[in-house]
């Protein structure tokens, strides 16, 4: 039987290859303005990571730019190699076989892509390593118009059947092209770096970007995405002014301590590797808003302070719903691996994938290590409540807070969380507290005539000589 021929084999053959336009909607339309540029930052980190694998980032910085008419990146983090860059670096998803930066945060292979189309209509890039050099300049309404071009020739030869190379080419019309590359240099480490610049911006994003309160919260958001990466020497800044963290801190006294526990897990899904997981539960400053817990993926930033079912608040997980009683508490989980893909981020790392196996094993242990946190700040809601009915003075609970010094997660040894348990009620009848002002004249001449020594035996005094002689039967 003679094979089929090409124009057979092309009449069987559904076409079921994405438009570009089609596959930039839908790369783009999920990820906020603010996260998108996150991103870029997030490779900067991956070279910092690679050049420094000790941790140590001092003298390496991130510089951002934003304004109305372009955005810009640069660093000194290392650079993109011309046979990465040429390989893997600017591919939609991470191919198999890419070479694997320990504790990456650049995992899923298209943020950087996802940015530049995002923001404009043109973009150019410029790394520099110790040995190599390239240039990018990419206008994307004519790498658009490219695609189309290489469909329309394709449809052409399909229907003439003779197919061309490139309309052979599944790939066609999706590379991009260095403007100009150099191999075999020797470059000064001063030179080494990556800038990024984008233009020709859409409305939307140039009216951002005249905004304050965007750029505000583009700072805020880099700060805390990073934090780590700053407390390491990273200098990060926006429009030149450096970004700053506040490191996170659990109170610890003589009588409260935090609560810590590590332990590794196997890779799942069928990757090997192993995932390190970091829980830290204790108290800190009461703030109803920061209250909840903080996620970390190889030390980004992907959800602060949550207070839904998605770590470990209600019903689901057994416990109450988040509210004012709970303002103190902080939760800090921290997963790492060499393998980035083995860590629960979502692909825009705003938040966690809920059904992701190792993320549901460790979800369970920190409902775990929450409870008796929860138990004491319940208790203590309590014991104020006590307070201010007149039951009871502020007892040991309150005094374990106040006593208590912030300290850093890293400086917190493993240890079960502990605090002190809350004072059993006083023996006799149901304490009320009673509170009225009155002219200060008038209480300092009662205070007088009572030879009362404070205000407080002046209400007790007068309570009692009334219910004496006003009251008792």
């Amino acid at each position: 039987m003679n094979a089929p021929s090409s124009q057979q084999a092309n009449a069987k053959r559904i076409d079921a290859s994405p438009t570009k336009e089609f596959f930039i909607y839908m790369l783009t339309r999920d990820i906020p303005l603010a996260r998108a540029i996150l991103d870029l930052v997030d490779n900067a980190i991956d070279g910092a990571r690679k050049l420094r694998p000790d941790g140590d980032f001092s003298g390496l910085w991130v510089r951002v730019e934003v304004s109305s008419d372009h955005f810009k990146i640069s660093d000194n983090c290392g650079g993109i190699p011309v046979e990465v860059a040429r390989t893997y670096a600017f591919r939609f998803g991470r191919p198999r076989g890419a070479p694997i930066t320990p504790g990456s945060v650049g995992q899923f292979g298209v943020g950087m892509k996802r940015t530049f189309f995002k923001l404009g209509r043109h973009f150019t890039v410029v790394s520099t390593t110790r040995s190599s050099r390239f240039d990018m300049d990419v206008d994307v309404e004519a790498w658009l118009t490219e695609h189309r071009a290489k469909a329309d020739d394709k449809a052409a030869t399909e229907l003439g059947g003779q197919a061309s190379a490139a309309a052979e080419d599944p790939t066609a019309g999706w590379h991009f092209e260095f403007k100009n590359v150099e191999d075999d240099l020797a470059v000064s480490e001063d030179e080494v770096g990556t800038s990024i610049v984008i233009d020709q911006l859409y409305e939307t994003v140039s009216e951002n970007f005249k905004l304050d309160s965007f750029i505000t919260r583009l700072k805020q958001d880099t700060s805390l995405a990073h934090s780590l990466s700053i407390d390491k020497g990273l200098a990060i800044s926006v429009n030149g002014i450096p970004l700053r963290h506040d490191p996170q801190t659990l109170f610890v006294s003589e009588t409260l301590k935090p609560g810590f526990v590590e332990k590794r897990y196997s890779g799942s899904n069928g990757r090997p590797g192993v995932v390190v997981v970091k829980l830290y539960v204790g108290v800190a400053q009461r703030e109803f808003h920061e209250g909840g817990w903080y996620i970390f993926c190889n030390g980004r930033m992907v959800l602060r302070a949550d207070q839904t079912a998605t770590t470990i608040w209600g019903d689901t997980h057994g416990l109450r719903q988040y509210h004012a009683d709970f303002a103190y508490f902080r939760g800090y989980a921290y997963f790492d691996s060499d393998d980035a893909a083995l860590l629960p981020w979502t692909t825009t790392k705003t938040g966690v994938d809920v059904d992701y196996p190792i993320y549901r094993t460790v979800q369970q242990e920190m409902v775990e290590l929450s409870k008796p946190v929860l138990a004491f700040l319940t208790n203590l809601a309590k014991e104020k409540g006590a307070a201010e009915a007149g039951d009871q003075a502020d007892g040991a609970l309150d005094l374990a807070i106040r006593s208590g010094k912030a300290t850093r997660t890293d400086a917190i040894s493993a240890a079960s969380f502990a605090a002190p348990q809350p004072r059993p009620a006083p023996a006799g009848p149901r304490m009320q507290k009673i509170q009225y002002s009155r002219p200060a004249d008038q209480v300092a001449k009662v205070r007088q005539l009572l030879k009362a020594n404070t205000f407080a035996a002046v209400g007790e005094m007068t309570f009692d000589y009334y219910l004496k002689y006003e009251g008792e039967e």
